[in-house]
């Protein structure tokens, strides 16, 4: 009779004789079930205590009553909670706020009690590397029968030996791979590339496998009891994938809406063969158009020198203790995306997402995830080793060659790098800077803006849209080579620090005025319930003139630039109708909140400006390139 079988005949026991016995222990936990599902806190916290400290066991069903004498009562399990527990395997979180999947510790099954049935939750321990877990932002551990709270500067602790346990997860062991599964001819092409350029070799050429032993635990393929490293199968294994399995994968997809047309790769091999073809598969598949600055050369949607070092630190930084390949998606003229199995370390991550300017930045850090792998890549020109990846996603960026990069972390597991096409500095953010013109001249005491100076801004305002999206995106740092440009900004107030910012982490935030596109609530105080009934175009279109109206030196928007601030701003609409019908659906919405065109030829002078009163819009210049602003003094017409 195992324990848990015993526990549970006392309980029933105790539960017919209306007595108590203390069976609760350090792994034993005995629960009510509760009738709702927000009074399941008590149970979720003694799992966090569980999966922190050496698993435990929960009995669902039975109550430890008080009055009139402390005695157990059988409150049974049934299906209506089913979901209350199947809730329990996503209600946890890391360290770092996010969502932690603990389906593989949890074992729930429904066993026979007295006259109905109990619930079994067997909770095994986190490993060590994926301690503590919080729920609702607090990490509990077991101590005797209770549920504690784990002291913060063991939560410190704890992250710090996660971030060195993560350092070496290259050199675990992979079962069954014997001396024999690695390839003599890799080792050999290895101490070829070491030996290269040195006076005289360091290493000599091995004539058979067994003689490769030393060299190969000197290079930790090998651990001394004869264990094979991860590393040792990833960098010479003969068949990688047939120990690794989709650890030494990568799977390639061209996603396009024609899912026949789709271009679906799997590539095995060791890691050197997988980053050569990851590139060529990249290279093989962008669009590319001929430029016509360079006397019409081709010029790849995306630059070469990216798209390699993208894809080798995707693979040199992966998590390898996650079997799961890395993924290449490429949807023609929109991105290319690398999904890979790990999350960034703690120290590069800096986020507020509940500030009132939410922040979600990325600063690059040369420090390599698996090091030893990093010096092997060295060895083959696939790693610098100085954090030039990331530093490079930015300054591709900065040289609007691509547009913004950003992160997106599908899980505690899982992370996307994103590398739109296109530019930081398009047409839309063009247009936006345009707009507001006067603001920025008031802002620099009229200096003219350089390109460096829009792309900064344009990077700073995607930025901060991404980041309230839940993208994470890299920070500006020295090593961008922008610094001219943000000085000159900060100098003029068009850009400032983030309130969170410290001496080590400084990331900038663009002024408020020429981040705000959003005039709903001065729109609605102007015009009332004649705003909210009109269609979600009009409203974007008295948005963008109500910006004009305040910054542009203009003071005001024609139809034309309004479709172009737009268009943007609702790419299915634009998609569906296509620029020409989308522009004329926007110069019909403004010529129907506008005053008649021929009023302008009445207008004494031409910087009269015609209104109204049942129009929303008021109108000036001339009736060829009419300039439309708001009426401040509608009227919503009489019925």
């Amino acid at each position: 009779m195992d324990s848990l079988t015993l526990i549970l005949n006392k309980l029933e026991v105790c539960v017919r004789q209306q007595t108590y016995e203390s069976l609760e222990t350090d792994g034993v936990e005995v629960k009510s079930v509760p009738s709702t599902g927000g009074a399941w806190s008590s149970i979720r916290q003694s799992i966090c205590a569980f999966l922190n400290s050496r698993g435990g066991t929960i009995i669902l069903g039975i109550k430890d009553e008080k009055k009139p004498h402390r005695h157990y009562t059988f409150t049974g399990y049934t299906e209506n909670n089913s979901g209350n527990l199947s809730e329990l395997r996503h209600c946890f979180k890391d360290g770092r706020g996010h969502s932690l999947d603990v389906s593989e510790h949890l074992r729930i099954e429904v066993r026979p009690f007295d006259s109905g049935q109990v619930a079994i939750v067997r909770v095994s321990a986190l490993p060590e590397d994926r301690k503590f877990c919080h729920y609702e932002g607090v990490a509990y551990e077991r101590i005797a029968d209770r549920d504690e709270i784990i002291p913060t500067n063991r939560l410190s602790d704890q992250e710090e030996r996660k971030r060195e346990m993560e350092t070496y997860r290259e050199l675990r062991p992979v079962a069954d791979v014997i001396l024999s599964d690695l390839s003599l001819q890799r080792i050999n092409e290895l101490i070829q590339l070491i030996n290269q350029g040195q006076s005289q070799p360091i290493e000599t050429l091995k004539s058979s496998i067994g003689d490769a032993v030393p060299f190969l635990e000197k290079r930790r393929f090998m651990l001394k009891d004869s264990q094979v490293t991860t590393l040792g199968v990833l960098v010479a294994g003969q068949s990688p994938a047939d120990h690794l399995l989709f650890r030494s994968q990568m799977d390639a997809f061209v996603d396009v809406p024609n899912t026949v047309a789709q271009d679906k790769k799997n590539f095995r091999e060791n890691i050197l063969q997988l980053m050569e073809l990851g590139q060529s598969w990249t290279l093989r598949n962008i669009m590319t158009g001929v430029s016509h600055q360079a006397a019409g050369t081709l010029v790849a949607e995306y630059p070469e020198k990216l798209i390699r070092e993208s894809i080798n630190n995707a693979l040199a930084h992966r998590d390898y203790t996650i079997n799961r390949p890395v993924q290449l998606t490429l949807k023609p003229r929109q991105s290319l995306s690398i999904r890979n199995p790990g999350q960034l370390p703690a120290e590069l991550v800096f986020e507020r997402p509940d500030d009132a300017i939410p922040v979600r930045r990325i600063f690059p850090n040369p420090k390599a995830r698996n090091p030893r792998l990093a010096d092997i890549l060295k060895l083959h020109n696939k790693w610098e080793g100085k954090g030039i990846g990331m530093s490079d996603l930015v300054n591709y960026a900065l040289a609007n060659q691509t547009d913004l990069p950003h992160y997106l972390f599908h899980s505690s597991e899982e992370i996307s790098l994103c590398i739109p096409s296109g530019k930081v500095l398009d047409e839309s953010m063009n247009e936006w800077l345009d707009l507001m013109s006067g603001l920025l001249v008031e802002k620099s005491d009229g200096r003219p803006l350089t390109d460096e100076h829009r792309i900064v801004l344009a990077y700073l305002l995607k930025s901060e849209k991404a980041n309230r999206l839940g993208l994470y995106t890299l920070a500006l740092t020295p090593g961008n080579n922008h610094f001219g440009a943000i000085a000159d900004l900060k100098s003029w107030g068009l850009i400032s620090l983030h309130p969170a910012s410290d001496q080590f982490r400084q990331v900038f935030v663009v002024c408020r005025e020429l981040a705000h596109d959003d005039h709903h609530a001065e729109l609605n105080q102007i015009f009332g319930g004649e705003y909210l009934r009109l269609d979600e175009i009009s409203r974007l279109i008295l948005n963008m003139i109500c910006a004009a109206e305040k910054y542009s030196t203009e003071g005001g928007l024609n139809a034309k630039q309004a479709f172009r601030l737009i268009k943007t701003r609702m790419p299915q609409e634009t998609a569906k109708r296509g620029d020409d019908e989308f522009y004329r659906a926007v110069r019909r919405r403004v010529e129907l909140m506008a005053p008649e065109k021929s009023l302008l030829k009445s207008a004494r002078e031409k910087s009269e400006w015609i209104v109204t009163p049942d129009r929303v819009l008021s109108m000036g210049g001339t009736p060829s390139k009419p300039i439309f602003r708001l009426n401040h003094d509608f009227v919503r017409p009489m019925l």
